[in-house]
C-alpha cells in the first residue's frame, strides 16, 4: 500500500466500520460514532453489532462482510478473545486500515504476545495495516475524523492547527489536545500507536511530512522501537522543513545497573537517547506543554545554534523567573548592548546595568518596547530573544503583545512569555505564529531546545578493513583481557606489550623490563581492581610471583565462581592522559561510541561525549574537544599536546565495531587508553569486549 493510500485510509476514510458499537450511551465503545457526528465526520459510518438492527439511530450489521459498500478505515472495540475473527473479516472486506482499542495483548505477557503475533500475521497476508492494539484512536480535525473514545472529545470544538501528534500514550492524546485547545492551539492530527504491532512511530511521522495540514510533528515516546526508521523519516522531515520535536520519558539512570563496562554505565540510557535526537535533528523538550507551545518557535526556521539570549521587560520580577531558569540551563544572558542603550537613549529612556534588558514602565510608552525588540533581533550579540510581559498582557491585551506581533520573522529564535494568567494576550501571540508561552519553565525550555537544536549529522562513510577483526571474534562472548587487546590491536589500536602466566609457581618468567604491571586474566570478572586482581609496579621476579599468589588468594575469595585462565603481565606504560573509549550497542537507539576521561573513576568523573556510531575522524576530533577533562593535552595553558590525531583514529576504529557481521558487540571499552605527546601515539593497558551469545 502506497504512502497516499495508507493516509487517505487513516486521516480521510471515506467510510469507518465501528466494530462493538454500543448503543449503550454510558458505554466508551458508544463514543466514537457520537463524537464522528459532533465533530462533523462526513463520510459513512457503519456500526458493527451482531445483537442490534440499529445503533443510536443508525443501521447495524452483524460484520463488516455484510456492509455493501466499502470501507476504508475499521476502529475495533471488541473483546482480544474474538480479535483473530475480526481481522480475518476485516481483511475479507478489502479495509486498508484498523485502529485496535481493545487491550489483552503483548502488555498482558506471553500469551497476549502470541495472540498479538498472530493477528499481525493475518493482517499482513490480508493487506491490513494495524494500529494498536490498545491505541485510543485517530483525530484528524481537518476532516471532523474523529476516530477514538478519548473524552477530550467532548468538547465542542476542536481547535485545526499544523502540529501532528504521533504517541506512544493514548492518555496524552486527550491531555495535549485539551491544553492546546484552551490556549487556542490546534493540532492538525492526532495519533494513538498503543502497542505498535505494525503501524510504527516513523511510519505515522513520514505520513506527516507528505500531509499539507501539518508544519512540524511533535512526538510523545515512551521508548524506541525502531530507532534506525525513525531516525531515517526525521532525517527526511528535516529536508522538508518540518522539525521534529520529542518528548521522552525516562530520563533516570536505572539502566546503569544493567551496565557492565564503565562506558555502559557513563553511557546510559538516556544519554544514548539524546545522542540519537542530536544526530537525526530531532528537538528535544522536557516540559509536557512544549510539544504544542515549542513548535512555533521553530516551525519554518532552521538550527541558529548558539549559547546568549536576551530577555527583555518591563516587569524585572516576571523577567527574572524565566532569566533564572536560562542561567540554570546553562545559557548566556546577555544584557544591554551599547547599540541599544544608544538607541534608547535617543527616545529618552536610560538602560540600567545587569544581565536583563529592562525597561521598566517606561516601556510601555509607544515606540520603546518595539525599538528595543528590533535591536535586539537584529544584534550579533544574541542568539535568541525572550519578550516578557507583565501585568497589562491581563488587561490590555491589544497594546501588550502588538509590539511582539509587529516585530516580525527573523533568523532569530523569539519566545514570548506573559507573566500574569493572560488567556487573550496567549491567543493573539498564537494567531500571531508567535511561540507564546504561559510559565517561565516552560519558556526556558524551549529556547534551550532550540538553541541546541542541529541539522542532522552527516553519516560516516569511513570503513577500515575488518577480515581479521572479524575472523577473532567470531563465536566469541565475553573475552579476556588478552583476547580483547588481539581484537584493538586488529583495529589498529597499540597495545602494552604483554606475556601469559598461566602457572607462576612452576613455570620461567618471562623476560620482562622491570618493573611490570600484573593482572588476573579471566572472562569472568569486568572489574579487576574490584576482585583484587590487580598489581601494579611490580620490581622483580620474586614480587612478580608473589603477586600472582596473592591476586589468586584475592579472586577465588571475593569471586569464587570465576574461571582463572592465568595473569597477564604488562609493560607499565606512561604518557599525558589516560583516556576512556567506549563502544555501546543500546538496545533503543543502536550502536554508540563514548570518548572520557579515564581511570577508574571514570564514572564519578561523568565527563563524555557520545556519538552514534560508526563516526568519522572530523567527529572524533570534535568529541576530543567535548570533553573538558582532555583540555589538559589540548595544549591548555602551556601544556605539552597530546597525540589527538592518534586518539582519534583510535575512536573512529572502535566505532566501526557497529559494523561487525561475524558477532554481535554488546560492549567494548579500552580503559585507560594511554595518550602520549603528540607524535608518539597511543597504548591501551585494560581492555573488555562483552559480544551476545547467537546460540541463545
Amino acid at each position: 500500500m502506497s504512502n497516499s493510500d495508507l493516509a487517505q485510509a487513516m486521516f480521510t476514510p471515506r467510510a469507518v466500520a465501528l466494530i462493538g458499537a454500543s448503543d449503550n450511551l454510558s458505554k466508551n465503545a458508544s463514543r466514537p460514532q457520537r463524537y464522528l457526528a459532533d465533530h462533523g465526520y462526513a463520510g459513512q459510518v457503519f456500526p458493527i453489532n451482531p445483537g442490534r438492527e440499529k445503533v443510536q439511530g443508525v443501521k447495524a450489521y452483524r460484520s463488516v462482510r455484510d456492509v455493501p459498500d466499502d470501507i476504508d478505515h475499521a476502529y475495533i472495540m471488541v473483546p482480544a478473545i474474538a480479535m483473530i475473527k475480526i481481522v480475518e473479516d476485516c481483511c475479507a472486506k478489502g479495509i486498508r486500515v484498523a485502529t485496535i482499542f481493545s487491550d489483552g495483548f503483548a502488555e498482558t505477557g506471553a500469551p497476549g504476545q502470541a495472540l498479538q503475533d498472530e493477528i499481525v500475521s493475518i493482517a499482513a497476508k490480508g493487506g491490513l495495516r494495524l494500529l494498536g492494539p490498545n491505541s485510543m484512536g485517530v483525530i484528524n480535525t481537518h476532516a471532523g475524523l474523529a476516530l477514538s473514545v478519548n473524552a477530550v472529545l467532548e468538547l465542542d470544538k476542536l481547535p485545526a492547527g499544523n502540529i501532528g501528534l504521533v504517541s506512544q500514550s493514548g492518555t496524552i492524546l486527550g491531555t495535549l489536545l485539551s491544553r492546546g485547545a484552551a490556549r487556542a492551539i490546534g493540532f492538525s492530527k492526532l495519533v494513538s500507536l498503543g502497542n505498535e504491532s505494525d503501524l510504527s512511530v516513523a511510519e505515522v511521522c513520514d505520513l506527516f511530512i507528505d500531509d499539507p495540514d501539518t508544519n512540524s510533528i511533535v512526538l510523545f515516546l515512551e521508548g524506541l522501537r525502531d530507532a534506525a526508521a525513525l531516525g531515517a523519516v526525521a532525517r527526511r522531515a528535516y529536508e522538508q522543513g518540518k522539525p521534529v520535536i520529542a518528548y521522552k520519558l525516562g530520563r533516570s539512570e536505572a539502566g546503569r545497573q544493567l551496565a557492565v563496562s564503565h562506558s555502559g554505565a557513563i553511557a546510559g540510557p538516556d544519554r544514548c537517547v539524546q545522542a540519537f535526537f542530536d544526530h537525526h535533528g530531532i528537538i528535544r523538550v522536557d516540559m509536557l506543554e512544549n510539544l504544542f507551545e515549542c513548535p512555533a518557535l521553530v516551525s519554518g526556521r532552521r538550527p541558529v545554534q548558539g549559547n546568549r539570549v536576551s530577555v527583555v521587560t518591563t516587569t524585572g520580577g516576571g523577567a527574572a523567573t524565566v532569566a533564572d531558569r536560562l542561567g540554570s540551563l546553562g545559557l548566556e544572558l546577555v544584557g544591554p548592548t551599547e547599540a541599544l542603550r544608544s538607541r534608547l537613549s535617543g527616545l529618552g529612556l536610560k538602560l540600567g546595568a545587569g544581565p536583563l534588558v529592562d525597561l521598566t514602565m517606561a516601556g510601555t510608552r509607544e515606540g520603546i518596547y518595539g525599538a528595543a525588540l528590533d535591536e535586539l533581533l537584529n544584534s550579533p550579540d544574541c542568539d535568541a530573544v525572550v519578550a516578557v510581559v507583565g501585568s497589562s498582557g491581563q488587561f490590555h491585551p491589544e497594546l501588550a503583545v502588538s509590539p511582539i506581533i509587529d516585530a516580525g520573522h527573523t533568523d532569530k529564535f523569539l519566545a514570548a512569555f506573559i507573566a500574569p494568567q493572560a488567556d487573550e494576550s496567549l491567543s493573539r501571540l498564537a494567531d500571531a505564529g508567535v511561540a507564546a508561552f504561559r510559565t517561565p519553565e516552560a519558556c526556558a525550555d524551549a529556547v534551550f531546545a532550540a538553541l541546541h537544536w542541529q541539522a542532522p549529522a552527516v553519516l560516516s562513510s569511513t570503513r577500515i578493513n575488518l577480515d581479521e577483526t572479524e575472523m577473532l571474534l567470531d563465536g566469541q562472548t565475553t573475552l579476556n583481557e588478552y583476547d580483547a587487546g588481539q581484537i584493538f590491536a586488529s583495529l589498529g589500536t597499540g597495545q602494552a606489550q604483554s606475556w601469559i602466566i598461566e602457572d607462576p609457581e612452576v613455570e620461567d618468567l618471562p623476560d620482562v623490563n622491570y618493573p611490570v604491571a600484573v593482572k588476573v586474566l579471566s572472562g569472568d570478572i569486568v572489574h579487576k581492581t574490584d576482585a583484587g586482581g590487580v598489581h601494579l609496579s611490580v620490581s622483580d621476579g620474586e614480587t612478580l610471583r608473589a603477586a600472582c599468589r596473592d591476586i589468586g588468594q584475592s579472586v577465588k575469595s571475593r569471586v569464587p565462581k570465576a574461571t582463572i585462565s592465568g595473569y597477564l603481565v604488562q609493560s607499565m606504560e606512561t604518557g599525558l592522559a589516560d583516556v576512556l573509549l567506549g563502544y555501546r550497542l543500546d538496545p533503543e537507539v543502536g550502536p554508540v561510541v563514548v570518548l572520557g576521561v579515564g581511570g577508574i573513576l571514570a564514572e564519578i568523573y561523568d565527563d563524555i561525549a557520545i556519538r552514534m556510531a560508526p563516526v568519522d575522524r572530523e567527529t572524533a576530533m570534535a568529541m576530543i574537544e567535548e570533553v573538558r577533562g582532555l583540555a589538559v593535552i589540548q595544549g591548555y595553558r602551556s601544556q605539552k599536546s597530546g597525540d589527538l590525531g592518534a586518539l582519534a583514529d583510535a575512536l573512529v576504529n572502535l566505532s566501526m565495531f557497529a559494523h561487525i557481521k561475524t558477532a554481535i558487540v554488546l560492549e567494548a571499552e579500552i580503559n585507560p587508553l594511554i595518550v602520549k605527546q603528540a607524535g608518539q601515539g597511543i597504548v591501551a593497558v585494560d581492555g573488555l569486549i562483552v559480544c551476545a551469545d547467537q546460540d541463545k
